[in-house]
């Protein structure tokens, strides 16, 4: 791979700005909204260069971030590597139901309004958006099980197309004549309406929409598979900054072109009805629909290609059950993929709510980029001379320190509250703990029946000690 083919697959992040700014919007107001997408992105583009010290690190070690907690945290505590790396693969896998379903709804709506019948199954029933939405995932699979190269360039054909709604909509303040900056309204802090003068309610969006900003650290997943060691870097750094972008610019023409009450009454409609204002009569509503499919496909192509190499990753390092320790003939992690496939289809036929699913499931993956991202300190301390091709400088100690408490605050405040958005709740939260819990029981039967090696500490890994290259 080169850096450009992962900077194709991260570009799936951007897509989600489709999927939920409607909901934040309609919620807080654009201008807060703006804000909010906006520092998130930015947390996670700060975020990128220290995965990329990291990743200079290890580069023949595949499943990015996950297992550079694992590395950070084993001599210490080592099954913080069996929560971080299954809290990260469920974060990233159970997106793929969601937009698939999400996907298949769309076409049903649109082309296909009149079929209402339903497949039973005895224990579930199956309509037609089901279906569509696990024939995406079944095509998907293909260019995956492939190799890394063909999945990124299916997105780098989505991602072309992707370019066409961002664009619109980043130009839309300078020439559409509907863009009105009286819609960009402040909705957090309002006297008697929000939670801690609106920081508490801050901390939950900055929660519900952790994964998507933070995304673009899927490329650090690709590290064994780049042409050089500078790739790992450039992707991290390149798409990081390129979403933070998107998430500035986009929310800004959006929001000037939406108001907020007609967000609320339907926030999925948001990017719709921006497009209805800007292009001429006829065309948008099936533009809008067939770029917004392609978005949704973008991300089930990346978390399908991120996740998969996450879990094939956690395998070699001993924390999950050696059977997905496998490479098919393509030097693709198969057997994780075909896991991620069976888990997604069992979810589109029988979870009725998968945004909840995907509420539970940022639990895991936000504790798994805390567990990173504190893990920077830990490397920098325990293997102060260990071997780095690239090497942040001494300000980036300080910057981890701030990264590592603001990603506590986030997980803990906003999963606890995050029933202010009207997406989560007790069950929610049981749903999340009970996957962390989960990945505790595969560590355990890994290490004490598989491997049979001692479950709290193991010794770090010697590494070659050479002089650090500083480049930043």
């Amino acid at each position: 791979m080169r850096w450009q083919d992962a900077f194709a697959l991260a570009m799936a992040v951007s897509g989600g700005l489709f999927v939920s700014f409607g909901a934040t919007l309609a919620a807080i107001g654009a201008f807060s909204a703006l804000f909010i997408w906006a520092l998130a992105a930015g947390i996670g583009w700060v975020q990128n260069h220290l995965f990329a010290e990291m990743a200079s690190m290890f580069p023949d070690k595949p499943g990015g971030v996950p297992v550079y907690a694992h590395e950070a945290w084993k001599s210490r505590f080592a099954p913080a590597g069996a929560l971080a790396t299954f809290g990260y693969w469920f974060g990233w896998s159970a997106v793929i139901s969601v937009v698939s379903i999400t996907a298949g709804a769309i076409v049903q709506a649109r082309w296909l309004p009149e079929a209402s019948w339903a497949l039973d199954l005895g224990i579930a029933q199956m309509g037609p958006a089901q279906l569509i939405g696990i024939g995406f995932i079944l095509a998907l699979m293909v260019p995956n099980l492939i190799g890394a190269q063909p999945a990124a360039w299916v997105n780098k054909v989505f991602g072309a197309l992707l370019l066409i709604p961002l664009l619109t909509f980043v130009v839309a303040p300078l020439v559409s004549g509907q863009w009105e900056l009286s819609n960009l309204t402040w909705g957090l802090g309002q006297p008697g309406a929000d939670h801690w003068g609106g920081w508490q309610d801050a901390a939950v969006w900055l929660y519900l929409i952790g994964w998507t900003a933070y995304g673009t650290e899927m490329c650090a997943a690709f590290t064994p598979e780049y042409r050089s060691n500078r790739d790992a870097r450039r992707a991290l750094s390149a798409s990081g900054g390129y979403t933070f972008m998107m998430f500035a610019l986009v929310p800004l023409g959006v929001g000037g072109l939406v108001s907020q009450a007609d967000a609320a009454a339907d926030p999925s409609a948001v990017f719709v009805t921006g497009f209805a204002s800007v292009l001429p009569a006829g065309f948008a509503g099936d533009i809008a629909l067939l770029i917004t499919i392609g978005a949704l496909l973008m991300g089930v192509n990346a978390s399908m290609a991120d996740g998969s190499r996450a879990l094939y990753g956690a395998a070699v390092d001993g924390l999950v059950p050696r059977q997905l320790e496998v490479l098919n003939r393509n030097q693709v992690p198969a057997r994780a993929i075909i896991v991620a496939v069976i888990m997604n289809v069992l979810l589109v036929i029988f979870v009725s709510n998968p945004i909840s699913i995907l509420v539970a499931a940022n639990i895991g993956y936000l504790l798994a980029i805390l567990l990173a991202v504190s893990g920077f300190l830990l490397l920098r301390k325990d293997r102060p001379n260990a071997f780095r091709s690239f090497k942040l400088g001494a300000w980036s100690v300080p910057l981890a320190i701030v990264l590592t408490v603001y990603g506590a605050a986030v997980l803990v405040i906003g999963a606890s509250s995050s029933h202010l958005s009207g997406y989560g709740g007790p069950v929610e939260l049981a749903i999340g703990v009970g996957i962390l819990l989960l990945s505790l029981v595969l560590f355990v039967i890994r290490r004490r029946f598989q491997d049979r090696l001692p479950l709290l500490r193991e010794p770090d890994d010697s590494i070659e000690q050479r002089p650090a290259t500083v480049t930043s």
